[in-house]
């Protein structure tokens, strides 16, 4: 919405209309609004302008508009303080050292680093493409601090997905008695519904309605979040196993791009395909334009944002209390139903399945999903245990024999494949880090001069996959290493024939 005189209104996910003044872009320490009067701008009215009409063309959701006007104010107030023109090089490179040192010091986590660089960057390129040059030499964080997502236990998830799930049907039921009094309210439209034997008033019914149905999606598909709210309300139909699906593709960059597919099963018996029916019909009704499964009741029907999730959770815990295990808030989040969805598909196909499903690399299932609700922990662990023993300690003996001349050669394959089961086993941890890539690289390397991969070729495919798993960055500083040192060690010279004539 726009303002006079270099004010935006621009509203909130949560419905609240907020003011952004670009006048005080023009005065010393950007003050507050009511101080303006008081004092003398620094800076020309063109300053304020070129922010200004920036804002007015950038593409993204007001929230994100908000954002970036609250980091350049932030970033101009810097430039105040150590007396430079924001508009140049030499400030960009202060203010973002400020923060890299901030973030040494562990007073701000990685991400808020990225996210203010990132932003600062969007801004300014906004405002003159030339100025995208400043970054070029930016510190960049080669790791981010990884967040440990802790899953629901088997109580916490019923409670959970028990109470999300009657308050859909309820708030779908009352859409159906009355569809006119939730079409074009916005914010306005308001149900009853009985959840726990308690009754509720739900004001927003329409968008609670859509985040409550992308919560519950989340839980039976184990999509992000990302991934998850760009699903459209029409899908192509589909034949698996002689069964009709609804199907959604889409393509996951941390998956290298890789086209990965959801099933959404066409009974009506189904929980999922019974969601996400309610959802296209709402938002083929009250979005008729709006191709988006999870389109957000504003003015201009917007897809669904992160920003509108955390609003229905500081509702949803003021609403219904819920409590988890240890007595602290339960609410529902994405990425913890990530978590058990991935725990149940490791124990079904393995920890590699898993992996493809989170579109991560096994390493980083360890890292980010590694914990399970704290009253459940011991005992997860104990099964995960017990059938990773089971795997690894398989006899060698009731494996299919490999083809060789004689009882001698085959008992010498035999070994040399207990000697590498290690490295194919799908419970290995690979660490993302040049030395490891150095490693397979070399490996392959000395594979190919051997006439051995004839016999058994599953060493090569098992040192090139693993290798593949290993990030774009990390493979080409491993080549850049090998073309430095050589092969690494472990794999030089005849070392692969020192270990198959000992075997």
């Amino acid at each position: 919405m726009r303002g006079e005189s270099g004010v935006r209104i621009w509203e909130m996910p949560g419905g609240k209309l907020k003011t952004h003044d670009f006048n005080r872009l023009r005065y010393a320490l950007v003050p507050d609004s009511d101080e303006l009067k008081k004092l003398t701008p620094i800076r020309s009215h063109d300053f304020m302008r070129y922010c200004l009409d920036a804002f007015d063309h950038m593409e993204g959701s007001t929230a994100s508009w908000s954002s970036k006007f609250k980091k350049l104010a932030s970033y101009v107030r810097f430039c105040d303080k150590i007396a430079q023109n924001p508009f140049e090089a030499v400030s960009v490179n202060a203010y973002t050292e400020h923060l890299f040192d901030k973030q040494l010091q562990g007073n701000i986590l990685d991400s808020v680093y990225v996210k203010a660089v990132s932003e600062l960057k969007a801004t300014l390129e906004a405002i003159n493409s030339n100025y995208t040059e400043y970054f070029d030499f930016v510190r960049r964080l080669k790791r981010s601090q990884a967040t440990s997502h802790e899953g629901y236990s088997q109580r916490e998830l019923e409670l959970l997905v028990v109470t999300l799930y009657d308050l859909f049907s309820q708030l779908f039921t009352a859409y159906k008695a009355d569809p006119t009094g939730f079409i074009g309210t916005k914010w306005q439209s308001i149900a009853t519904v009985q959840i726990h034997g308690k009754q509720h008033q739900v004001t927003g019914a329409l968008s609670r309605f859509v985040a409550c149905g992308a919560y519950l999606v989340s839980f039976f598909t184990g999509l992000n979040s990302s991934v998850l709210l760009k699903m459209t309300r029409e899908l192509e139909t589909t034949v698996i196993d002689g069964k009709r699906y609804l199907k959604y593709t889409q393509v996951k960059p941390r998956a290298r791009y890789a086209h990965v597919s959801t099933p959404i099963p066409e009974e009506s018996s189904s929980y999922l395909s019974q969601i996400f029916r309610c959802l296209a019909e709402v938002a083929h009704q009250t979005a008729p334009n709006n191709r988006w499964l999870f389109a957000f009741p504003t003015q201009q029907a917007e897809r669904l944002q992160s920003a509108h999730l955390s609003n229905f959770n500081k509702w949803f815990k003021k609403s219904f209390a819920l409590k988890a295990d240890d007595g602290s808030e339960l609410f529902p989040l994405i990425s913890n139903f990530r978590v058990n969805v991935s725990l149940e598909e490791a124990r079904k196909n393995g920890a590699h399945s898993s992996a493809r499903m989170l579109d991560n690399q096994v390493t980083q299932v360890t890292n980010n999903y590694s914990r399970t609700g704290a009253v459940e922990s011991e005992s997860r662990m104990a099964d995960s245990l017990k059938r990773i023993y089971q795997n690894v300690t398989q006899p060698i003996e009731s494996r299919p024999e490999p083809q060789a001349e004689n009882e001698t050669e085959t008992n010498r394959l035999l070994q040399l494949e207990s000697i590498f089961k290690c490295f194919s086993c799908e419970y290995q941890a690979l660490i993302d880090e040049p030395y490891s890539a150095w490693l397979y690289l070399s490996l392959i390397q000395q594979l190919e001069c051997q006439t051995l991969t004839s016999k058994l070729p599953w060493l090569s495919e098992m040192a090139e996959r693993n290798f593949e798993c290993f990030s774009e960055s990390i493979r080409n500083e491993a080549y850049a290493l090998f073309k430095q040192l050589g092969p690494h060690p472990l794999w030089r010279g005849n070392s692969l024939k020192q270990v198959t004539d000992k075997c």
